[in-house]
């Protein structure tokens, strides 16, 4: 077993007996499940279709924005899918389980399919700050697009304390897309920690 598949199965074990459950909701699961064993995946690019931001549909967000404003928030959802997809290769490689980047259905024998449909910017100030929130449903979905899998996760990142120093980790949660970058390794890892539970259950 992978060190870190110990380590994952000592924490649920004992997330169990603090009455805890996984750190995913899983929507529908294919029964018995066909990845036992699999090693090869492919991912596609985080769809952001139907995306509501701070509870307002994307497009009205945008309005409240000028140029600048329009044009960082692409550049965070840009950066979303590269975290989430580089959390998830990174963490399914230390499985033993190779995942690779594709732009659309391949050959691969299963596809990763991940949607996010909610974000929350959070805000930071001197005197009250609120946490971003990630909402992200993964699919894994056969080559002819059938739904195997369906299971979601979610993170949040609280902003840094004021009354800190602030390194450099720290202050990249000063902004919304700092926030969200580490929301988006903090699912992408989940999901490396998912995908390793029903290939090797």
């Amino acid at each position: 077993m992978h060190r870190r598949s110990f380590l994952a199965a000592a924490l649920l074990g004992f997330a169990a007996l603090a009455g805890c459950g996984p750190r995913w909701r899983v929507v529908t699961q294919a029964n018995p499940a066909p990845f036992v064993g699999q090693r090869h995946f492919a991912v596609m690019p985080v769809d952001y279709t139907g995306l509501r931001v701070g509870g307002k549909p994307e497009s009205m967000y945008l309005d409240d924005k000028d140029e600048k404003g329009q044009s960082s928030f692409f550049g965070d959802k840009a950066a979303i899918d590269e975290e989430f997809a580089k959390a998830l290769i990174e963490g399914a490689k230390e499985e033993g389980i190779e995942v690779e980047r594709t732009p659309g259905p391949m050959s691969a024998p299963f596809l990763l399919r991940p949607y996010i449909a909610y974000l929350e910017p959070g805000h930071y100030a001197v005197v009250s700050s609120s946490p971003s929130e990630l909402v992200l449903t993964l699919r894994i979905t056969a080559p002819d697009g059938r739904v195997l899998d369906e299971v979601q996760f979610s993170s949040r990142t609280h902003p840094p304390n004021p009354s800190t120093m602030l390194g450099l980790a720290e202050s990249e949660k000063l902004s919304s897309g700092g926030r969200w970058r580490a929301d988006a390794r903090g699912v992408g890892a989940l999901a490396a920690d998912y995908l390793a539970s029903r290939v090797a259950p």
